[in-house]
């Protein structure tokens, strides 16, 4: 006879019915028929089913090779366990002497080949063991293949529900992306590459009711399309809960990292530098690529502390689509490096040395900041333009669109503060002061008078509004009045030629409108012991490249020897007036003006002009050689300083020649610039009338330089 036993077809639809068909076919597989024992049992068991899994095509073929042993093979055409995680396709179980006494089925150490989901083909061994009365199943797999890795899995099935516990090691971050597809996508233009070894336990009943992710990422890096977010061999720590609701998921997460760097631009951060932790609860919304943040703490070492919550929207324009951050530290200096200076470095304060501490709240729509209420504790910032000592202090801001909806509601805007002990700008120091202010949008507003110390004086201001700053339309509303300040000190600061006086005066209301800057009346000051007047100030365009300035300026009764003093011009005594027409400037160089200055009529003061100044005045006027050689050659050349009766100079430039004069004509077309008086009596006559600006301007420059006169 046959030594196969003819195909057995049982009603399987439970493991329980299985095992009992095992059991018979094992037992007519020992059994004599016709004096001769069954080698073979097949079974045609067909499909299976139970909570959360089934299988189709299931086929087993008992062999009995003899000495007591027996080979089980099980053939499936499809197991689907996970419906989100891909079938099992074509597998074949081969188990050496399973054990197959009802109520326990079992095989250990199985060999097990098919392919698997998104794992692809796959051998592996594998435990099992199922109770039929129990109808429980409880599995272990090991040595499967993932993501360029290994890994191993043991499940669970009970009739309360399953869980399943999956080992990677050294997986491939970017292969392991794509087996995550069912429960977590990244966008598509996002790249992801890096090594990690993780372990996730997934729970459920008929579908997955929670994910438990935890595991260690080495070298990630991470880049999008247009190089706005990227990751340098970053280092992360995750322990991360997900539970679905509907097609969404919940995340709890703890996140860690000391390692590596990462770029959201124009953000930098150094995790090796500075690490940081974060717990988060959130929600994410699949058809949206958005995630909601209920809670974020976060601590970076030496940056930020504080709670944030949210929106950030990964398939969107702006990833920031809304954010509210609670800081309670923001430190500096690693805040001011991290955080503010990639907004920084194409101004002046790119190179500040800051120290202190910031709390407070910060609010952004939109990839937009929308308000923030911060509090200062004893901030120092020093640079080569700005130094600022413990300032502290509270400042209120909120957009436009936010102040617009206060004025709605018929709300006033938060009032701010700010005080500091000591500051330079520019070179211009100023001791401790206060300010009281509201600001909103573009727009700021003095809420009291101040007064700001400069240098050994200062400047008391009465009004102070800007709106629209830094827009094409700005305005500007100023009215202040300066207290005594030493001119040679202001020169100092500025690396000018020290002058010296006072300045000091009233400010009349400064404006700005359209781009023009202007002044409502005179602005007046003390110079070289004499008066300055400015009227008619006017200035366009005065943030962009190509300024103009236009204005009147008188001066009167100013001390020459100190004026000569200054710019080591030779020495020139009495008092000099001056007077500039039209003045106007493109770019801070002049184009045009009708300047005179002249001794004042009725100058009672003492009249001396020294030879260096002689010599110097020549030159400008055009008669230089001549004069050198009377005081080289002659009397004149004994005697250092002359007297003088008056003298004076003029120039009206246009077109870049300077049509010249002095205080009066004398023969031809010569002029006075300097009228002599007494004895030995030196008159300085001029005669060059049309002067390239450009010549007279490097000609002055080398007398300042040199400290002598250029004879041409």
């Amino acid at each position: 006879m046959s030594d196969e036993c003819p195909l057995i077809r049982p009603p399987a639809t439970q493991l329980t019915q299985l095992a009992r068909v095992l059991i018979a076919a094992a037992i007519l597989a020992v059994s004599p028929q016709r004096g001769t024992a069954v080698s073979n049992v097949t079974l045609d068991v067909g499909d299976l089913q139970g909570s959360g899994w089934s299988a189709s095509d299931v086929s087993i073929v008992l062999e009995l090779p003899g000495a007591g042993e027996t080979i089980a093979r099980v053939h499936v055409r499809r197991v689907t366990l996970l419906p989100e995680f891909g079938s099992l396709d074509g597998v074949t179980v081969t188990c050496r002497n399973p054990v197959v006494k009802e109520p326990i089925l079992s095989c250990r150490h199985a060999q097990v080949a098919g392919s698997i989901g998104r794992l692809g083909r796959q051998q592996f061994t594998a435990d099992m063991e199922y109770h039929s009365e129990r109808e429980t199943l409880t599995f272990a797999i090991d040595g499967l293949k993932l993501a360029h890795g290994h890994a191993s899995i043991k499940g669970t099935w009970l009739e309360a529900g399953w869980t399943m516990t999956a080992h990677a090691t050294d997986v491939r971050l970017a292969d392991l992306r794509r087996v995550a597809v069912p429960w977590f996508t990244l966008p598509e233009d996002l790249s992801v590459d890096g090594r990690g070894s993780l372990q996730a336990t997934l729970r459920g009943r008929d579908d997955i009711e929670d994910i438990h992710v935890e595991g260690t990422m080495t070298g990630v890096n991470a880049n999008n399309a247009d190089g706005t977010l990227a990751t340098d061999k970053l280092g992360v720590t995750i322990d991360t809960h997900l539970k679905p609701v509907g097609p969404d998921w919940d995340i709890r997460a703890t996140i860690t990292s000391g390692t590596g760097q990462a770029y959201s631009d124009p953000i930098f951060l150094d995790f090796g530098q500075n690490a940081a932790n974060a717990v988060l609860t959130a929600r994410w919304v699949t058809d949206q690529s958005l995630l909601q943040i209920a809670q974020l703490d976060l601590d970076q070492k030496a940056i930020v502390a504080g709670r944030l919550s949210g929106e950030l929207d990964l398939a969107g324009e702006t990833i920031l689509k809304q954010l509210r951050v609670d800081l309670s530290r923001l430190e500096f200096p690693g805040a001011f490096t991290a955080l503010m200076l990639p907004f920084l470095l194409d101004t002046d304060v790119k190179d500040l040395k800051t120290a202190g501490l910031v709390s407070g709240v910060v609010e952004v729509d939109a990839g937009m900041p929308a308000a923030f209420d911060l509090t200062l504790h004893d901030v120092n910032a020093a640079g080569v333009t700005i130094t600022m000592q413990a300032l502290r202090g509270r400042v209120n801001w909120m957009s436009s669109a936010r102040r617009a909806a206060q004025v709605i509601d018929g709300s006033q805007p938060a009032e701010s503060r700010l005080e500091w002990d000591s500051s330079t700008i520019y070179g211009i120091s100023g001791g401790a002061s206060r300010i009281e202010f509201a600001t909103s949008g573009a727009d700021f507003r003095l809420l009291k008078p101040t007064a700001v110390p400069i240098l050994d004086g200062g400047l008391a201001i009465n009004t102070l509004s800007v709106r629209g700053f830094g827009e094409p339309g700005m305005s500007v509303r100023f009215d202040g009045e300066l207290q005594p300040i030493s001119v040679a000190l202001l020169c100092k600061a500025f690396g000018w030629p020290e002058f010296s006086g006072k300045l000091e005066g009233r400010i009349p209301q400064v404006t700005l409108d359209e781009d023009v800057l202007s002044l409502a009346g005179d602005l007046e000051a003390k110079v070289f012991d004499g008066q300055l007047v400015v009227d008619g100030l006017k200035l366009q365009n005065p943030l962009g490249d190509y300024p103009r300035l236009s204005a009147n300026i008188t001066m009167r009764n100013l001390d020459l020897e100190a004026v000569t003093g200054t710019f080591s011009f030779g020495m020139i005594t009495g008092r000099l007036n001056a007077d500039v027409r039209n003045l106007e400037l493109f770019r801070w160089s002049p184009v045009r003006f009708d300047a005179r200055l002249y001794t004042p009529p009725g100058d009672k003061s003492r009249h001396l002009i020294s030879q260096r100044a002689v010599k110097n005045l020549s030159n400008i006027g055009g008669s230089g050689g001549g004069v050198a050689a009377a005081l080289q050659g002659g009397v004149l050349g004994f005697f250092e300083n002359f007297r003088y009766d008056r003298l004076g100079l003029s120039c009206r430039l246009e077109n870049e020649i300077c049509q010249m004069d002095g205080i009066e004509p004398q023969q031809g077309d010569a002029y006075y610039i300097v009228k002599g008086s007494g004895l030995p009596r030196i008159d300085i006559i001029g005669n060059a009338h049309r002067v390239s600006w450009n010549r007279l301007v490097s000609q002055l420059i080398a007398i300042q330089e040199s400290g002598g006169p250029v004879v041409q």
